[in-house]
């Protein structure tokens, strides 16, 4: 990424990172009313959908989310950047890997964080493409970590 585009991702950042556990907590909402059986996958399963917003579990998990998003955008920019990307990210699949999550999951949930980014966040185009471009990177970090299946290669 240029440094326009880093400048970019920092800045729109701003938006979601501001209110963490809620921003996390959109995401992961629209992610289960999009595609409800991935529930499964979570530790808070056996919460309807409607009450997920206030169950602590699920709170907790949301803000988990953006933290890790948070720490991946601010060592963007900084020496060794790239490797301090893989090692936060390889260690969220490796993470995962107990729950099995398929690749197919991981890119309905991708879908959805770049829907929720751009309104939230009012994106343009060129921002799309932009934080399409980083996730497209963290994602490619995940899967040289998982197999289809989401076990672990």
């Amino acid at each position: 990424m240029n440094s326009d585009e880093l400048e970019m991702i920092k800045k729109t950042w701003e938006i979601p990172v501001a209110t963490p556990t809620d921003s996390g907590a959109a995401i992961l909402t629209a992610f289960f009313n999009r595609f409800p059986s991935s529930l499964d996958k979570f530790p808070f399963n056996n919460v309807p959908l409607e009450e997920l917003p206030s169950n602590a579990r699920f709170r907790a998990h949301a803000g988990r989310i953006i933290r890790v998003f948070d720490e991946s955008i601010r060592v963007l920019g900084q020496d060794g950047d790239q490797e301090k990307l893989d090692e936060i990210w390889t260690k969220v699949a490796v993470n995962h890997i107990p729950r099995r999550i398929s690749r197919e999951s991981y890119n309905q949930l991708k879908e959805v964080i770049l829907e929720v980014l751009t309104a939230a966040c009012s994106l343009n185009e060129s921002q799309v493409e932009t934080w399409t471009k980083l996730i497209d990177h963290v994602y490619n970090i995940i899967f040289k970590a998982i197999n289809e299946d989401g076990d672990a290669i």
